[in-house]
C-alpha cells in the first residue's frame, strides 16, 4: 500500500517543515497532541463491517453510483456582478484548481478520485480528502483516506479539533488538522461528527442476502445441513463408516454429481430430512432481498442489466428518475462541500458546478415545444435552437406565428395601394400563411414519428423473437420439414395484430389528436376534447384495424417469400432462419420509420380534417413541403381547392380525401412517406 506509505512521508516532512520554520500553522497539529490518548472519537457505527461486507449487490449498487457520480463533468466558474447589480456566473477554463483536478496525485485522477469519494459515502457516509499544500498553502496533491480508518478529534471550541488516520496493523497513528482534510459526509443521524450512509439502510438485507448466497453454496457443495441419511439396523465398525461416507462423497458429493442415481448396499435405506432449494422459495428470496439492497442505494434494477418487466419507456423513465433522485443530489452534496471548504483557498467568488445529468423529460419538452408554437410563444427557430438544431431561417421561422391565421407575428394583412399590388400583396400573404403552416405541421409531427419508429423498431425486435422460437419448435419436430414451412405456420396474425394495435394505439391516438388540435388552432376556434372523444376513438380504432393488418399483411408476403426461395433452393432450415433474420434486418432498420412517417402524417391529416368538420367549413386545400423531395403526382395537387367531402385528384388520377388516406383504396405508392398537409380555405 505505497500511497499510505507517501502519505505518511509527506505529512512528516510537512510537520518537519513547519518546525523549522516556526510557522504558525504548527499550531494546527497542537490540538491532536492534546488527545493522543483517545485518538479520536469512535465512530458510532460498524464502518469497518460496512466496508468488509460491501460485496454482492451491495458492491454493485456502490460503484454503479460511483461511476455515475464520477462521469459528470466538474466545471469552474466565477461570480460577477453584471451593470444592473445581479450576479452571474463566468465560466472559467484555464486555472490552477482544473488542472489539479486533472491529476490529483500520482496515483489517482479525477474520475478515479471522484469515484471512490462517492463509494465511500454510500459505504461508511463519510470521504476524506487530504489536501496536501505547498509553502504558500496552495493544494498542489488531492489524496483520499479510507473513511474507515480514520476518526474526528471533537473540539468544543472548533466542533473538530483535527482527524487521526489509523492503518490496521501499523501502530503510528497519523494525525491531520482540520484545514488539511475536507470531510464529505452525509447527513449525520447517529452523530453530528459522522455521516449515516445508504449501507446502514441495506444492511439488513445485505446479511440475509450473504447468508442466503451462502446457503446456496453450501447446498451445492453438499456442505450444509445434510438432504437426507443413510440408515441401516446393522452397527458400523470405523472402518466401514469411513470406507461408506467416502465412497457416498465420492460418488454423489459436489454440484458435478447432483442428480446421480444412487445404488445402496443391502440393508443401507436412504432417509430424506433436509428442504430443496426450491421448498425455500430461493430464487424469491434472493430477488427480494436484492430489490430491498437497491432500493437503499436508490438505484434501479434496469440500470444494472436486469430486464424483468422493463421496455424502453420505463427504461427511459428509470433512467431519469435515478439521475434526478439518486446521482444529482450526490453531485450537490460533493459540489456545496467543494464550494464551502475548497474554493475559497483560491478565492471567495469562485464556485464549481457539476453539469445536470438528469436527461431532458422528452415528453414534457415535445408538450412544450407544441404549445409554444401553437401559441406564438415562440418562434419555430428558437424552439429548434433550444434543441441544438440548426435553424431554418426564413421569414416565417424567425418570428412568432399568430395562432388564429399563422401570419408572422408584426405582418401586414394588407395595406394600401394600387389594386395590382394589393393582389400581388395577398397572394405572397398566402404563400406564406401555407409554408408557415407546413412548418408547424412538420414541428409538431416530426418528434411523434421519431417515437413511433422506436416503438415500430421493437415491435419488430419482439416478432423476430416470437417467430424464430417457432421457427425452431419446428426444428425440433422434424429436422425434415422444410416443404411444409410457411409463414402462417412460424406467424400467428390474430396474435401478431392484437400486439401491433396495442403497441400503435398511444402513437395513432396522440397523432390524430395533434392534428385536431392544429385544424381547431388555425380556425381560431375553441377545442374541448371532452366533447369529441368518442368521435376520436372511433376514428382511431378504425385506422388501428386497418394499420395493423396491413403492416402484418405485407410481413408475412415478405417471410413467405424468403421462405419458399429457400426451400426451392434445397436450403435447411437454419438457412432459411438467416433469411427471415433479413426480413426483419429490413423491417427493424428501414420498415419502422417508413411504418411511423407514413401513419403519423396520415392520422394528424384525419385529425385536422375533423376539426374543419367540426368547425364547418367548407373547403379544403392540399399543401405540399415545396421541396424537391416532393413526389411528381403530388406537386401537381399543390393548391387544388376541393369541397370537404370531396376527393383531391391527384396527378396520377388517384382520387384521396387528404394525404396519407388508404380508405378509399389509394396505391401504397402514393401514400408512403408522403409529407404532405391540409389547409382550411375559409371564405370571407
Amino acid at each position: 500500500m505505497g500511497w499510505i506509505a507517501d502519505i505518511k512521508l509527506l505529512r512528516d516532512m510537512h510537520r518537519l517543515e513547519r518546525k523549522q520554520n516556526k510557522t504558525g500553522l504548527v499550531g494546527a497539529v497542537n490540538p491532536l497532541v492534546g488527545l493522543d490518548r483517545t485518538w479520536g472519537k469512535t465512530p458510532p457505527l460498524d464502518f469497518k463491517r460496512m466496508v468488509d461486507s460491501t460485496r454482492s449487490w451491495s458492491f454493485v449498487a456502490a460503484y454503479k453510483n460511483g461511476f455515475s457520480v464520477a462521469n459528470v463533468p466538474l466545471r469552474l466558474f466565477k461570480e460577477v456582478k453584471t451593470g444592473d447589480g445581479q450576479k452571474e456566473l463566468k465560466p472559467i477554463t484555464d486555472h490552477v484548481f482544473l488542472d489539479l483536478m486533472k491529476t490529483m496525485n500520482p496515483w489517482f485522477n479525477r474520475f478515479e478520485m471522484l469515484a471512490i469519494t462517492q463509494i465511500f459515502l454510500d459505504i461508511t457516509g463519510n470521504a476524506y480528502w487530504w489536501l496536501n499544500k505547498d509553502s504558500l498553502g496552495i493544494p498542489r496533491e488531492i489524496w483520499y483516506l479510507p473513511s474507515h480508518w480514520v476518526t474526528v478529534i471533537p473540539s468544543k471550541k472548533d466542533f473538530i479539533a483535527g482527524y487521526v488516520l489509523r492503518v490496521p496493523g501499523d501502530p503510528q497513528h497519523v494525525p491531520f488538522p482540520p484545514e488539511e482534510i475536507i470531510q464529505f459526509k452525509n447527513p449525520p443521524l447517529h452523530d453530528p461528527h459522522y455521516g449515516t450512509p445508504p449501507m446502514f439502510g441495506a444492511m439488513a438485507d445485505v446479511d440475509l442476502n450473504a447468508n442466503i448466497k451462502r446457503y446456496g453454496i453450501n447446498y451445492m457443495n453438499n456442505d450444509a445441513r445434510p438432504a437426507g441419511v443413510l440408515e441401516t439396523e446393522k452397527s458400523l465398525s470405523d472402518e466401514q463408516y469411513n470406507r461408506l461416507m467416502a465412497a457416498w462423497r465420492l460418488k454423489y458429493g459436489g454440484t458435478s454429481n447432483a442428480g446421480k442415481i444412487a445404488i445402496l448396499e443391502k440393508g443401507l435405506a436412504f432417509k430424506q430430512i433436509g428442504s430443496s432449494l426450491k421448498d425455500i422459495d430461493f430464487p424469491n428470496a434472493s430477488r427480494s432481498v436484492r430489490d430491498g439492497i437497491l432500493a437503499a442505494f436508490g438505484v434501479p434494477a434496469s440500470k444494472l442489466g436486469l430486464v424483468e418487466d422493463v421496455n424502453r419507456a420505463n427504461a427511459e423513465a428509470n433512467d431519469y428518475t435515478y439521475q434526478k433522485e439518486t446521482v444529482q443530489p450526490r453531485l450537490i452534496l460533493i459540489e456545496e462541500k467543494l464550494n464551502e471548504k475548497f474554493m475559497p483557498i483560491y478565492d471567495t467568488g469562485l464556485i464549481v458546478k457539476f453539469d445536470n445529468p438528469v436527461p431532458q423529460d422528452k415528453h414534457f419538452r415535445l408538450k412544450e415545444q407544441t404549445e409554444h408554437i401553437k401559441s406564438g410563444y415562440s418562434a419555430i427557430d428558437d424552439e429548434r435552437a433550444k434543441d441544438s438544431e440548426e435553424p431554418y431561417k426564413e421569414t416565417e421561422t424567425e418570428k412568432p406565428l399568430i395562432p388564429f391565421n399563422l401570419l408572422p407575428a408584426g405582418g401586414t394583412r394588407e395595406a394600401p395601394g394600387a389594386p395590382g399590388q394589393a393582389a400581388q400583396r395577398a397572394f405572397e400573404a398566402t404563400q406564406q400563411k401555407a409554408r408557415a403552416k407546413w412548418e408547424v405541421f412538420a414541428q409538431i409531427m416530426g418528434p411523434q414519428e421519431r417515437f413511433f419508429a422506436n416503438a415500430m423498431k421493437r415491435y419488430f425486435e419482439g416478432e423476430r423473437r416470437i417467430v424464430m422460437g417457432n421457427l425452431n419448435k419446428v426444428k425440433a419436430y422434424a429436422k425434415d420439414a422444410k416443404a411444409g414451412i410457411s409463414a402462417n405456420i412460424i406467424f400467428n396474425l390474430k396474435e401478431e395484430n392484437q400486439r401491433l394495435r396495442i403497441i400503435s394505439q398511444p402513437h395513432i391516438d396522440t397523432s390524430f389528436r395533434s392534428g385536431v388540435e392544429i385544424g381547431y388552432k388555425e380556425l381560431g376556434a375553441e377545442l374541448d376534447f371532452s366533447l369529441i372523444n368518442p368521435n376520436i376513438t372511433r376514428a382511431v380504432e378504425q385506422r388501428l384495424g386497418f394499420f395493423a393488418g396491413k403492416v402484418n399483411a405485407t410481413t408475412i408476403k415478405l417471410l413467405d417469400e424468403q421462405i419458399i426461395a429457400g426451400v426451392q433452393a434445397g436450403e435447411s432450415i437454419e438457412i432459411i432462419g438467416r433469411r427471415i433474420g433479413r426480413v426483419y434486418d429490413f423491417s427493424e432498420a428501414f420498415r419502422s420509420r417508413r411504418i411511423a412517417q407514413t401513419e403519423v402524417i396520415g392520422a394528424a391529416n384525419d385529425g385536422q380534417l375533423q376539426a374543419y368538420k367540426d368547425n364547418n367549413v367548407e373547403k379544403k386545400l392540399w399543401l405540399t413541403a415545396r421541396d424537391e423531395k416532393v413526389r411528381g403526382s403530388h406537386i401537381s395537387a399543390d393548391n387544388q381547392i376541393v369541397k370537404i367531402t370531396e376527393n383531391f385528384k391527384l396527378g396520377s388520377g388517384v382520387l384521396i380525401q387528404y394525404p396519407g388516406d388508404r380508405t378509399g383504396g389509394a396505391p401504397a405508392g402514393e401514400v408512403i412517406n408522403c409529407r404532405c398537409t391540409v389547409q382550411a380555405v375559409v371564405e370571407k
